[in-house]
């Protein structure tokens, strides 16, 4: 039987040196009082709200010649490969209860764009898609990656009881290590 695909059928985590540990120390006191204290290193707190990852396809815009008889042709470009991609994507992340998850990636965000940071790039990312038995199908490594924007947060009275919220992280990636694992 041939199954549908599965939506949660993924792999994504921040690597330990994400989270810089001037940001790791400042949260860490404070993730220990959470009750249960199974996630005190903030890399893992932040890896625990993790819901998805969001990857835009790759679409090429062809040259369009018109003959003279008015009809249109539609050919391939010359443009690089490289240069057609939109390489970002998008992670998403559940707001967890003081929304700390939210303040850390934001002093991660701030402090990977402060000009006392030598870094240029974040450490490479990975993502490995599953299959229904949850052996990996293909692996991608986003190499060179900038972190680029965290959404807003949006806080209002009128919304006074506990739910599902979610915030969005940008990436940027320079290049992109695809290797497909089925064998």
């Amino acid at each position: 039987m041939v199954l549908n695909s599965r939506n949660n059928g993924f792999d994504f985590r921040f690597p330990r040196g994400f989270i810089p540990a001037e940001v790791s120390d400042k949260y860490k006191k404070y993730l220990n009082k959470v009750p249960g204290g199974l996630l005190s290193e903030p890399v893992d707190f932040v890896n625990y709200s993790i819901q998805g990852i969001n990857i835009p396809g790759i679409s090429f815009d062809p040259l369009t010649q018109e003959d003279n008889d008015g009809t249109k042709r539609y050919h391939r470009g010359a443009m690089p490969i490289q240069n057609a991609i939109n390489r970002e994507f998008t992670v998403t992340m559940q707001l967890l209860d003081g929304f700390i998850n939210y303040w850390i990636m934001m002093d991660t965000l701030l402090y990977y764009y402060a000009r006392s940071t030598k870094q240029a790039y974040i450490d490479p990312l990975t993502l490995r898609i599953l299959d229904a038995e949850g052996s990996s199908v293909a692996y991608m490594e986003f190499t060179d990656c900038i972190m680029n924007s965290i959404n807003e947060l949006s806080l209002n009275f009128a919304e006074n009881v506990a739910s599902f919220s979610t915030f969005e992280v940008t990436f940027f990636y320079n290049k992109l290590n695809l290797r497909l694992e089925v064998e």
